[in-house]
């Protein structure tokens, strides 16, 4: 009799879990170019590629937006919409799909540093923090939005902040990514 191996639980999604989330990924992200110079975060693997600087800009850009739209877009949800959140828990963050980004987060040279970027990721990360925070738990599930891009269609409050971990752990990688190729062209 051989031994099945037992299907990983799927994890208790509450609000500590959210919070925790949101709290890995912003030291992910940031840990990602933490070591890097201004010069370098400039520079782009390739001509059709972004740079550091133009990636953190993106995400900074995408999730100022997203908590707008939590703080302000809110609508009650239906009982019977579907629950995605073990599916956007398992493919935001994964890199095998290349996605466009809509408009309005394409990078056009918003901060004059990375420094600067860097910041106001901080400042907008807080704000979803402190958002998580103050929402009521029968909110997280009970209302939804809009989601500024066009794949994710209207998600729950609670698959919006999914959302938000995860894309930075997805560009998290793709720094990763960066520098990887930075160093192969220079090494």
């Amino acid at each position: 009799m051989s031994a099945q191996p037992s299907p990983t639980p799927a994890p208790v999604i509450d609000k500590q879990f959210l919070l925790a989330l949101l709290r890995d990924s912003r030291h992910r992200f940031l840990e990602s170019f933490a070591e890097m110079t201004e010069e370098e975060t400039r520079l782009r693997p390739a001509p059709d590629r972004w740079s550091v600087l133009e990636t953190v800009e993106h995400l900074t850009t995408a999730e100022t937006h997203m908590l707008k739209l939590l703080q302000t877009q809110r609508t009650p949800r239906s009982a019977d919409a579907p629950n995605r959140e073990l599916a956007f828990l398992q493919m935001v963050g994964e890199r095998t799909h290349k996605m466009q980004s809509p408009e309005g987060a394409v990078p056009n040279g918003r901060f004059p540093s990375l420094h600067a970027a860097a910041t106001q990721f901080k400042t907008t990360r807080a704000g979803v923090i402190q958002f998580l925070d103050q929402i009521a738990v029968k909110d997280l599930r009970g209302t939804e939005l809009k989601h500024p891009h066009p794949a994710a269609g209207i998600v729950s409050t609670c698959e919006m902040l999914i959302v938000v971990a995860k894309h930075a752990e997805r560009h998290a990688k793709q720094i990763e990514e960066i520098r990887n190729q930075l160093a192969e062209h220079n090494g």
